[in-house]
């Protein structure tokens, strides 16, 4: 047992010492990543406090949220107020390789935009609707504003659709993971067609209601509400889709 101990402290000092080498958020992320790999987390239990990881690996608190906070958005990780977090899944690779994979041919097909879309963005808004006040109340004037956007441009298509993709960036940029609003970006800019496509099968009205449905349950600041939102959103359209 004491040896176990000892080669344990070995190889903590010797990760220790490569995240001072490294990028230490990239660091962080692969450390987690081996604890779930490993098994040493269990699906569905917390996972250590934020006290003991920053302890364990020496780092700031504000690194670690922001690598809890890509694990979250990607489904792996849930916070849950006043508890901790939570692992959901083990299935850390599958996850982490849909996320990555960002090639314009993946998107053409829109029931692959709306598939991955279903992945990320539920989370987000989920996130979005926990934001503390200050930036909440400034996402929550933004996605107003392009709500009414919306409104005001059902008799023009070009910019019905600008005003939903923006919509949409908002919560990817606002949630607290700057990737998730990289992606997003990437992956519309690279797909308008398939937008358009979207908004003529869909009709503008099916947009306007969920958008709204979107909002409200952000500004409530409802998280679980948020997120049903979402995912009712890109569910919905997928069965559009599959019904075509």
């Amino acid at each position: 047992m004491y040896l176990v101990r000892q080669v344990t402290r070995y190889k903590l000092a010797v990760f220790m010492a490569v995240i001072k080498k490294s990028s230490i958020t990239s660091q962080i992320s692969d450390y987690i990543r081996s604890k779930i790999e490993s098994g040493e987390w269990k699906v569905g239990e917390l996972i250590p406090s934020e006290t003991v990881l920053t302890k364990e690996l020496g780092v700031s608190r504000a690194s670690l949220r922001t690598v809890i906070s890509r694990f979250s958005a990607l489904g792996i990780l849930k916070p849950e107020q006043g508890k901790g977090c939570f692992l959901k899944t083990s299935d850390v690779h599958q996850h982490i390789e849909n996320f990555s994979r960002l090639t314009h041919s993946d998107y053409i097909d829109i029931s692959k935009l709306l598939s991955f879309r279903l992945m990320i963005e539920p989370n987000a808004s989920e996130m979005c609707a926990g934001l503390d006040s200050e930036k909440h109340n400034e996402l929550v004037a933004r996605l107003k504003e392009s709500l009414e956007d919306m409104r005001k441009s059902v008799d023009d298509r070009e910019n019905f659709i600008k005003a939903d993709l923006q919509f949409h960036k908002l919560l990817g940029f606002a949630c607290g993971n700057e990737l998730i609003g990289m992606a997003l970006s990437d992956v519309f800019g690279a797909t308008e067609k398939a937008a358009k496509d979207t908004n003529q099968i869909f009709g503008y009205e099916h947009g306007l209601k969920f958008h709204k449905r979107i909002l409200e349950a952000i500004e409530k600041k409802d998280p679980k509400a948020a997120k049903k939102a979402m995912e009712q959103h890109l569910k919905d359209a997928l069965d559009k889709i599959s019904d075509k």
